[in-house]
């Protein structure tokens, strides 16, 4: 298959048509921490890290050593590459430029984590295909960003499979949220596959209808909608132990019921299943026009409108920024604040010199992706372990928690510096990462404008003509927007899975308490994988494409294992389903999800974190590496 998104590699320098001076030109607005990667990377010049370190310091200046590092890396880039320019780095070497980067020492166990996930291992794949000889078919439940990637790895290994999809296009939640403002708070070079890596990212924060039109390329590319079943809605999936596989019952759009089969069931549903609303009293007797972020009307007018958001979550500190300036007056109401990290950047539009460099300048792309990771991933795990002799404010859990406290209060201090009746409002009660930390979308310059109302009292009910508060305040509006997001509970609730005996799913998980050997096996449900399944989501970094792209090479390990034995089933054995889950709990008891104070959707009714993952991203990666025989019923 020809690249998905062509661009320059070792193998093509010299770059035509330029000189040295040119090159180092367009270079500039680049990254100059990923320009020194990818110049050590092709010339292997270790030296280099040393002498233009510099660069990698915070708020780093374009002075004369960034403009000498370009200058060095487009003579490179002009000349013939050397023999090693494309090759594998060696670990020590790889080390020692993480380490510069990150300006901190890297542990081994970090490389092969970075080579997988920022695209490495793509490079240097043997592009021969692996025999077809005893694959699997595989039911796939769901075509979004997961069930894509999926669908991709299941063919490259040699498995046969069929997506079920019950809308009628690919791209999951990316399709369905359509909302005003609606985008990526992970940064978009890091929220894609490690196989497709993107160097046409607009902004560092891209908009949804982009990342739905990155995943739609993917998906187009990879052949994936000849093997999908689109508006087709999986009801049931049943195991039929005389057969040893899958019978999945589906509903077509014109209420049409088929059968189908499989050997293995992927379920990348996600964690998001559908829209939430919220159980307010009076929610049916509103005159005006309600309307669910996760269900928007893209024919809705706000244009002069008096409007009443609900929520203050991912959803509506995207939404209500991108209509403040055409409502006449807006009102958000507030359960509990976010804590919000600062803007990256007045202008988030990636430059001209970096878009330049992600297409023509071998492996920084790549390393841009890296160092994009590192920072936003298990860097932050610190802030959520708790240390058991803290003694400081009940607001955050530690040293590190503590210093990302003053950080995000001095941003809000700053940004609401006139307004002190916002600032006692806007700042939680809670420590960092209890609930999901968010980028600054303008939320808090949108809560200082003149027709912009925060509340906090709590709402009584819905009315005719809009919303009473407990105090008996009544806030008019002519629509209500529910930013009130999705249902995580319970998980796969929109599908009867049935198991060996009869058992069904539900009754298992019960509506709140799932769990899953690694978050992705259930005993008593052969070939089951849930993928972002129970204590799956990765709460304190990176984005959801991690965990996966390790949970999808998890499930190519385990039917790699089958086919190695000539076996046709597994499932974790109880024991290992048990001594799994108690791991979890007490590694999650030390988190910072278990404070007391923090109320989220992480957590279930009776306090236990179902959602979230409590491990380092690098400790799950390893985790997932290959299945233990000895922790699997093989049949």
């Amino acid at each position: 298959m020809p690249p998905l998104f062509p661009r320059t590699l070792a193998a093509d320098l010299p770059l035509a048509g330029c000189t040295a001076a040119e090159v180092s030109e367009r270079l500039t607005g680049a990254d100059p921490r990923a320009l020194l990667m990818a110049l050590v990377h092709l010339t292997r010049d270790a030296d280099a890290l040393t002498v233009f370190a510099a660069v990698c310091e915070p708020g780093a200046a374009d002075d004369d050593l960034t403009a000498a590092l370009r200058d060095r890396l487009a003579a490179v880039l002009t000349e013939p590459p050397s023999a090693e320019a494309g090759a594998p780095l060696p670990d020590a070497l790889m080390q020692a430029m993480a380490a510069t980067f990150a300006r901190e020492p890297v542990a081994a166990e970090f490389l092969p984590v970075l080579r997988d996930q920022c695209g490495f291992d793509t490079l240097d794949a043997d592009p021969t295909p692996p025999a077809a000889d005893g694959g699997f078919h595989v039911a796939v439940i769901g075509a979004g960003l997961t069930g894509i990637a999926a669908a991709v790895k299941l063919a490259e290994a040699g498995h046969t499979y069929r997506i079920y999809e019950r809308n009628s296009d690919v791209g999951g939640v990316w399709l369905v949220n359509q909302y005003p403002g609606v985008g990526v708070d992970t940064p978009s070079h890091f929220y894609s596959y490690s196989f497709a890596v993107n160097p046409d990212w607009p902004a560092f924060y891209s908009s949804g209808d982009v990342v739905l039109g990155y995943l739609r390329r993917c998906a187009d590319a990879y052949g994936i909608r000849a093997h999908t079943s689109f508006d087709t809605h999986v009801e049931s999936c049943a195991w039929d132990e005389a057969d040893r596989r899958w019978t999945l019952t589906t509903r077509h759009a014109d209420g049409t019921v088929s059968r189908d089969h499989a050997d293995a069931v992927v379920s990348a549903i996600g964690f998001f299943q559908d829209p939430k609303y919220p159980d307010i009293p009076g929610l049916a007797d509103f005159a005006g026009t309600v309307v669910h972020t996760a269900a928007w009307d893209p024919g809705l007018d706000l244009a002069g409108r008096r409007v009443a958001l609900v929520g203050t979550g991912a959803s509506a500190m995207q939404t209500a920024p991108a209509i403040v300036d055409d409502v006449a007056a807006l009102t958000v109401f507030q359960r509990q604040p976010a804590w919000i990290q600062p803007r990256r950047a007045a202008n988030l539009t990636v430059p001209e010199g970096a878009l330049w460099a992600m297409r023509h300048v071998p492996y920084y792309a790549e390393w841009f992706r890296t160092i994009t990771y590192w920072f936003a991933s298990d860097a932050n795990y610190a802030t959520i372990t708790a240390d058991p002799d803290w003694r400081g404010a009940d607001t955050a859990i530690s040293a590190a928690s503590d210093k990302l406290r003053q950080i995000l209060v001095a941003y809000a201090q700053a940004e609401l510096a006139d307004r002190p009746d916002l600032l006692a409002k806007a700042v939680p009660a809670y420590p960092p990462f209890g609930k999901r930390i968010l980028r600054d979308a303008d939320w808090y310059r949108m809560l200082r404008r003149d027709h912009v109302d925060l509340c906090t009292e709590p709402i009584d009910r819905i009315i005719p003509e809009g919303i009473r508060t407990a105090d008996g305040t009544v806030t008019e509006a002519e629509v209500l927007i529910l930013a009130t997001g999705f249902h995580l509970l319970p998980m796969l609730r929109s599908v009867t899975v049935t198991g060996r005996g009869g058992t069904v799913l539900a009754d298992v998980w019960g509506d709140e308490d799932p769990r899953a050997h690694l978050g992705v096996t259930v005993p008593g449900f052969p070939n089951l994988f849930v993928l972002s399944g129970p204590n799956s989501s990765p709460g304190h970094g990176a984005g959801n494409n991690f965990v996966s792209e390790v949970q999808i090479h998890y499930v190519l390990a385990c039917l790699d294992l089958l086919r190695e034995r000539g076996l046709r089933t597994l499932e974790p054995t109880e024991e290992a389903h048990a001594a799994y889950a108690d791991d979890v709990d007490a590694t999650m008891a030390g988190l910072v999800w278990s404070h007391p104070s923090v109320r989220s959707y992480y957590r279930n009714a009776a306090g236990r974190v179902v959602v979230t993952n409590p491990w380092r991203l690098v400790d799950y990666w390893h985790m997932l590496r290959k299945p233990d025989p000895a922790a699997h019923v093989l049949g």
